[in-house]
């Protein structure tokens, strides 16, 4: 039997910046009854210092030297946790998971395998679901993505994770936020790097930052950036932002002083005063959790492929043009239900508990329904979390290419 003196243990495996935000501030808002670590997993996004720094802020891992461990060397052992949080991209976490559940094939596991997606993870899509279904349980931060995700996993045969409700960590608000009256003086961009695509779509973006400016004097307009251009992040980005506003400002389209560029944490740029504007970043959901007005667009569509079909009927939908005349707005109460802004209870804290307990206990055993879904990791999955980006699509390009010259022989 476990101790009760004794505090359970968990470790975060994170691979980028978006998902060691994901697991510092998860884990610390797990409190101190937890012995926590956070450790980097080598790989080409890995995040600068600057990004670590952003991710960390306001955690309880704040200032401290985060762990970098090259894969081979991850196992229960170095690890050394009941709970493993596999915080990363998909393919890191399927080959953790493989390596994990295979070292302990119809055994004893010492630890709990448990995963999630960074912000928004709506609508549930197969891919990401994938990567991650051999965990003991998945983490979703809303109703609606628990419908999801469940959804998914009743379509499949063999095992099945449990999901796990939780609430974002960065969302402070107990119970629904409520709109700072603070008149707009800033607007604020939350870019990404997978929406909008196309080069003319984030022009056209930049080209509308820069009319608030022209017919907006008094307020100040800012592009807040995930990552400068060339600097490694979760996703990779063909067009950056800050590059094309450079193009802009050379060809004479755009004022250079109309437009103030920010990298690091969200958190002290969201203060009253802000208005947020985004294609479906979630910073929309820190802005609305400190009552500041939003506005989500809609130019480039309202569908899955931009992310942002979880914003329908929220009530923050609008264009470009609403965003030069200031319009922005509030979500309706029905929607924050529904849609991450649900009350914090204690279920999602005593399932991990219950897990780190099974562990502690030898209660934890690796399924036949597990070990079918683990099989060798694909050479193909293990080359995406080695290789450099630049040479992982020069390899892809010259797969496509043998595809097509094989298929045109048969």
């Amino acid at each position: 039997m476990r101790n009760p003196e004794s505090r359970p243990t968990i470790v975060a495996v994170a691979d980028s910046d978006s998902y060691l935000k994901l697991a510092c501030t998860m884990l610390d808002a797990l409190g101190t009854q937890w012995e926590r670590r956070v450790v980097l997993v080598r790989t080409p996004i890995a995040p600068t210092p600057e990004q670590v720094a952003a991710a960390t802020v306001g955690t309880c891992f704040e200032g401290t030297v985060i762990e970098v461990l090259p894969r081979s060397t991850l196992d229960y052992e170095s690890l050394g946790a009941q709970v493993i949080f596999a915080a990363a991209t998909g393919p890191v976490v399927s080959e953790l998971f493989t390596k994990l559940l295979r070292s302990r094939a119809n055994q004893v596991r010492p630890a709990a395998l448990i995963s999630a997606l960074p912000g928004v993870a709506y609508p549930a899509t197969t891919k990401g679901w994938a990567y991650r279904r051999s965990a003991d349980a998945f983490i979703v931060h809303s109703h609606a993505e628990a419908r999801e995700f469940s959804h998914l996993a009743e379509q499949e045969t063999g095992h099945r994770p449990d999901i796990l409700v939780s609430k974002l960590p960065f969302l402070k608000t107990a119970g629904f936020p409520q709109p700072n009256p603070e008149p707009i003086d800033t607007v604020v961009f939350a870019a990404q790097a997978k929406v909008p695509i196309e080069r003319t779509e984030r022009e056209s973006i930049l080209l509308a930052l820069d009319k608030v400016a022209r017919l907006n004097p008094s307020v100040k307009v800012v592009l807040k950036l995930r990552a400068r251009a060339g600097e490694p992040q979760t996703h990779a980005e063909a067009h950056p932002y800050d590059t094309l506003w450079e193009d802009l400002v050379a060809a004479g389209k755009v004022g250079a002083g109309h437009l103030d560029f920010a990298t690091g944490p969200m958190d002290p740029i969201l203060v009253p005063g802000v208005a947020l504007l985004t294609v479906s970043s979630t910073a929309a959901l820190e802005a609305v959790d400190r009552g500041l007005p939003v506005l989500v667009l809609t130019d480039f569509g309202l569908n899955d492929q931009m992310l942002n079909s979880v914003f329908r009927g929220s009530g923050l939908l609008g264009t470009l043009d609403d965003a030069t005349s200031l319009h922005f707005s509030f979500p309706n109460r029905a929607w924050l239900r529904e849609n991450y802004f649900h009350r914090r209870g204690p279920e999602f804290v005593s399932a991990l508990t219950h897990y780190a307990q099974r562990a502690q206990e030898s209660r934890l055993t690796t399924s036949d329904a597990q070990l079918a879904m683990v099989r060798e990791v694909a050479f193909r999955q293990r080359v995406r979390t080695s290789l450099p980006r630049p040479a992982l699509r020069a390899l892809l390009r010259i797969r496509r290419w043998w595809l097509a010259a094989r298929g045109s022989r048969t």
